[in-house]
């Protein structure tokens, strides 16, 4: 059996796989009660181990965590024992104290570089630069503060929102030095880390992703 690098799927009958998985380093996180069928499809696609955790007792990861291969963030309202589990990784981990504890949302980033949201303070984007080890800037995406929720880059490539304009795909590109590609995933939904994880190996989306999507997914991800 040939493992894809490229899958459509759902998790607990939804399309939003981008809500409740967040690849970090060589890490995908899940949580704790997913079927280890969909565990294991996942894994193979993404070429990542999987490792199950909540945070603030959800199992929302993809919208509190952030990270990318050197280091994560978290919100200060994760859980002792959920911040064990994220120590566990064996990554740099820093916990962020802010009025945005949806770091997901607001933080998006590659090894190449971070672009996060303009409410985070200075002493915030420091935290983020020294952890992620990367040059950070504070921007918007179409006028939307909450960058990480229209984009997912990684360190081969990147879809963003199709209503990103000329100018500033330009600058996300030179920012984080990979192509990227303006897209939708689950059939013309924008915010499109809603419905996609993405490693270096490969790339899962929501099961209602099209066939020309997923063409524009293939390409961005040179998969």
């Amino acid at each position: 059996m040939i493992n894809l690098p490229l899958i459509r799927t759902s998790i607990w009958g939804s399309p939003n796989l981008g809500i409740y998985l967040k690849v970090v380093g060589n890490y995908l996180l899940v949580p704790p009660n997913v079927k280890e069928k969909f565990i294991r499809e996942v894994e193979e696609a993404l070429h990542l181990r999987a490792v199950p955790t909540k945070i603030y007792d959800t199992n929302l990861l993809g919208i509190f965590i952030a990270g990318n291969e050197n280091g994560l963030i978290a919100p200060a309202v994760a859980g002792i024992e959920e911040i064990k589990t994220l120590e566990s990784l064996g990554m740099e981990l820093e916990i962020i104290n802010s009025r945005i504890t949806a770091l997901g949302n607001a933080i998006l980033a590659n090894s190449y570089g971070a672009l996060v949201h303009p409410g985070l303070s200075d002493e915030d984007v420091e935290l983020i630069r020294r952890t992620l080890k990367v040059p950070v800037v504070r921007g918007k995406i179409s006028g939307i503060p909450v960058v990480g929720s229209l984009s997912v880059i990684t360190d081969k490539g990147g879809i963003v929102t199709p209503s990103v304009s000329e100018d500033e795909l330009k600058k996300l590109r030179k920012h984080f030095s990979v192509d990227i590609y303006p897209g939708t995933v689950n059939d013309g939904v924008k915010f499109v880390k809603l419905g996609l994880v993405a490693s270096k190996e490969g790339v899962a989306v929501g099961a209602l992703t099209t066939p020309v999507e997923l063409d524009i997914i293939t390409q961005a991800f040179g998969l």
